[in-house]
Formats: C-alpha cells, sequence, structure tokens
C-alpha cells in the first residue's frame, strides 16, 4: 500500500483514540482506551499531574481519576515497575517476566538476546544476578513477609543488605527499593494497591492464575500483532521501540504474518523504510479519510503517540525533546513543554506548571510552529483552559 503522510499521520491519532469525539469517562471507557493505547508509563514527575491521569485527560478530558485507580484494585490492569498494563496482555507481559526470572537466577549466564542486556526487564540481568545471589537472604526474608502478613509497604521492611547497591545514581544504596522493582520484574512481588500514597506490595501467588505462557514463535506472533493494533503503522524498529512488547517482535514473525496475508507493507509518502499494518488497515483509512474529526489538546512529555521521538518527528515532522535536564537558559520549548496537538498536525508547545499554594496554572511558555494555522491559538488556550479545570487550577497565568 501507498498511503500519504497525513493519511499516516490519521491512522496514528485513531489508534491512540485522540481523534474524533470523547469516549465517556466511565470504568469501562477508561479500561477500553487502555487496551486500546496499550499502556500508561509511570515516572514520578508532577509538575501538573502524574503522567498516567495526564495520558488519559488528552483522550478524556475531564474524568474521575479513581477510575483508573478502581481498574488497578480490580486487577483489571496491572502495575510493572515502570508502566500501568491491562491485565489482559498478560499473556506478552507474563513472558517478559518469566525470561527475567530465568535470566537473573543462580548460575544464569545471559539473557535471551544478548549478553548483558535487561531482558525487557528494565535492570542488567549479569548484575542483578550477582546482587540478589549475594542477598538471597533478603529476598526470602521479604517474600516470607508478603505471604505471611499480606500486603506491606516498602517502609514496613528492615534493609538487610550485605552487599548494597551502588550506581552512583538516584538509586544508590536504595537497597529495599531496588529489591522490590526487581522482585517485580521477575514476577514474585505485585502491587496490590496504595495506602496514603505508598505503594503496597504482595506476593504474587496466584495472582495471575489462567493466564497463557507464551514462548519462542507464538510469542513472537502475538506481540508483533498486539503492537501494530496500538501503533497502527510502523517500522520494525518502531514496533520494536514500543514498550510493552519491543522485545518480543522480530523480523521472522513480520514475514511469517506477511505470508499468511494478516499484515501488509507499507510505503509513506515522505518517510524512509518500510511500515507495516494490519491487511484491515484500508478500513481504518476509510474512517480516518471520511469520518475524521479534528480535536485539540495537550499531550503529556510520556504520552504514548509522541514517545518515540524518531517516529514523531517522522510522522509529524515535529522534533521533540523533553529539557528537563536542560540548563534553564538554553531551553527550546521549556521543563514540561506539552506538545499541542491540533487536528492531525503538532502545532507547538505549553510549557505549564501547577502552583498548588495559590491554585493556579501558570503557563511559563508558548512555542507556535511557523506553519501552525490561525486557528490554533484559540484551540490551544481551550486547551490549557480545560486542562487548569482538570487539575483543579481556579485561575491560569500567561506569559507577557
Amino acid at each position: 500500500m501507498r498511503i500519504s503522510a497525513q493519511d499516516a499521520r490519521r491512522l496514528a491519532i485513531t489508534a491512540q483514540r485522540l481523534a474524533g469525539s470523547r469516549p465517556r469517562p466511565t470504568r469501562a471507557g477508561v479500561l477500553r482506551t487502555v487496551r486500546d493505547i496499550g499502556y500508561l508509563q509511570l515516572d514520578p514527575t508532577n509538575v501538573v499531574a502524574r503522567n498516567p491521569y495526564l495520558v488519559l485527560w488528552s483522550r478524556f478530558g475531564a474524568y474521575d481519576p479513581a477510575l483508573l485507580d478502581s481498574l488497578l484494585a480490580r486487577r483489571e490492569l496491572f502495575e510493572t515497575p515502570s508502566l500501568i498494563v491491562p491485565a489482559s496482555d498478560f499473556d506478552i507481559h507474563g513472558a517478559t517476566m518469566r525470561t527475567y526470572r530465568l535470566a537473573t537466577r543462580p548460575g544464569a549466564k545471559t539473557g535471551p538476546y544478548r549478553k548483558g542486556d535487561n531482558t525487557g526487564g528494565g535492570t542488567w540481568a549479569p548484575r542483578v544476578q550477582g546482587w540478589l545471589t549475594k542477598n538471597a537472604h533478603m529476598r526470602r526474608q521479604v517474600l516470607s513477609r508478603l505471604r505471611r502478613e499480606g500486603p506491606l509497604p516498602l517502609t514496613a521492611f528492615e534493609d538487610r543488605a550485605i552487599v548494597s547497591w551502588t550506581s552512583g545514581g538516584w538509586n544508590d544504596e536504595r537497597n529495599l527499593t531496588m529489591l522490590l522493582a526487581i522482585l517485580q520484574r521477575r514476577g514474585e512481588v505485585v502491587v496490590a494497591g496504595r495506602r496514603r500514597g505508598q505503594k503496597l506490595f504482595a506476593a504474587a501467588d496466584g495472582w495471575f492464575a489462567g493466564t497463557r505462557t507464551l514462548a519462542g514463535s507464538a510469542l513472537a506472533r502475538d506481540a508483533t500483532l498486539r503492537a501494530l493494533r496500538i501503533l497502527e503503522v510502523a517500522t520494525l524498529k518502531q514496533l520494536r521501540w514500543q514498550y510493552s512488547f519491543g522485545r518480543h517482535v522480530t523480523p521472522d514473525a513480520l514475514a511469517a504474518l506477511e505470508r499468511g496475508g494478516e499484515i501488509v507493507r507499507v510505503e509513506i509518502e515522505g518517510a524512509k523504510g518500510t511500515y507495516w499494518a494490519l491487511a484491515s488497515v484500508e478500513r481504518r483509512l476509510r474512517v480516518a479519510r471520511d469520518e475524521w474529526e479534528d480535536r485539540t489538546t495537550l499531550l503529556s512529555p510520556f504520552d504514548n503517540l509522541i514517545i518515540d521521538r524518531d517516529r514523531t518527528e517522522a510522522l509529524f515532522g515535529y522534533r521533540y525533546r523533553m529539557e528537563i535536564y536542560v540548563p534553564p537558559a538554553k531551553r527550546r520549548l521549556g521543563y514540561w513543554a506539552m506538545p499541542i496537538l491540533h487536528g492531525d498536525r503538532i502545532v507547538g508547545s505549553v510549557d505549564p506548571r501547577l502552583d498548588r499554594s495559590r491554585a493556579e496554572l501558570v503557563v511559563n511558555s508558548v512555542v507556535l510552529e511557523r506553519e501552525a494555522p490561525r486557528t490554533a491559538t484559540r484551540a490551544m488556550r481551550a486547551a490549557v483552559a480545560e486542562l487548569a479545570e482538570f487539575v483543579g487550577a481556579k485561575r491560569i497565568s500567561w506569559p507577557r
């Protein structure tokens, strides 16, 4: 298939539920949306609101954040150390946990992808293996207490590490934090809820009973199809970048799916590389062309649509980089710059900050692209007003 750049953008935006009329903000609607977009990235930054809540706000507008919390409590969503993902995808995520568990067990030599990698777990397997081996007693004590006493916060445990975790980074000497994150990645511990903002950890025994054990070509096939449903049109590199499933997507899986007629190659006007889409893409393309309905919203820096910065640049012609670690004098967009999605284009960014003590949303800067249409400014101001209402700001402060 050969499609225009606009077609590709509209397919990607529609797949991420960022076009057309907004869905109803119900518990079922939130669950359906998380399943459609694949995951919600966790991040401690709270300049305006936590990322999972912002990602859903971009799709729903005003909604009750407690809906997300209730889905976690009902086990319809579950947490990894870095993502909130649908329980319906546990066959795939469970394979990632199982692989990481095998790669970090005593005596394991390497993971299945390349020597020294993290096997999809987030922390390098050989290092974790050595650290866990030296602190096996602490792992046993934590799991034993969780099995006896039920969900417990991090503060309930005593740091009894023989060898400390040293990295020179934020997690230096945070032995219990690292242990619980590693046990989460291994599928031995789950986040069972929160109390006053603190995570409550529980043993994962029986938590995901009834799920399938996927491996090999079956795992690669399911992961590839799932990633394509989320992204709609993507290159192999982009599919592998998809946080939830990337490690499992393979060229062999793409080739097998193409031979079976389940996916097709797509050429996008002006874009380099071979893109792939589900064979049913023509039907969704007709909808994206004939029933397209513009929407304007702000996107979190961690929003699923733009988290792959190279893909964002290839499809939207918009270069975006977070500037949290850039010295203030050198920032071009701002500390928490939120791209403005206006119809099927990204037309600039707004850099907001919530002053909670004054209930004020402070807009530090607005940067519009040269080709932004005249309609973008009014639509952007309306989106900022919606964001202010969502986070409880009583007023908005605009830059001169």
